[in-house]
């Protein structure tokens, strides 16, 4: 596991930042009893709040953001990722990309190119995938 966050550590980089350098992109908030639609990720103010289609969200309080249209990493390193919600199998085999000092950022699957921030409040654990 020691493997993962040296590669993948970006400890000094915050959610807030990693959104300020995807404003202007699609966007989905994952949060309890919301279903959004995809919207444009407006501004991202210097702490706590992000707009969104005109509505603001506190980021660490989702459970995910996934933001689209971001083409795939040059490094990841395949995983599995436990969370405080219920996700069934959806994170078992998944490549990490980035550990922020609050968010670790997940290559999406499918064929249309995303990625998956989650606060750490809601990451239980991360292992190896095999």
């Amino acid at each position: 596991m020691k493997g993962i966050l040296s590669l993948h550590g970006d400890r000094n980089i915050t959610l807030q930042q990693r959104l300020a350098t995807l404003k202007g992109h699609l966007v989905e908030i994952n949060a309890p009893n919301t279903g959004l639609e995809p919207g444009r990720l407006e501004f991202v103010y210097k702490a706590n709040f992000i707009r969104v289609q005109g509505e603001l969200f506190v980021p660490a309080s989702l459970n995910s953001i996934r933001v689209f249209d971001i083409k795939p990493p040059r490094r990841s390193a395949l995983v599995g990722v436990r969370t405080t919600f219920p996700s069934g199998s959806a994170f078992n085999r998944i490549r990490l990309v980035r550990i922020g000092s609050d968010f670790i950022e997940l290559q999406g699957k499918g064929k249309n190119p995303s990625r998956i921030l989650f606060p750490l409040n809601k990451v239980e654990g991360i292992y190896r995938a095999l």
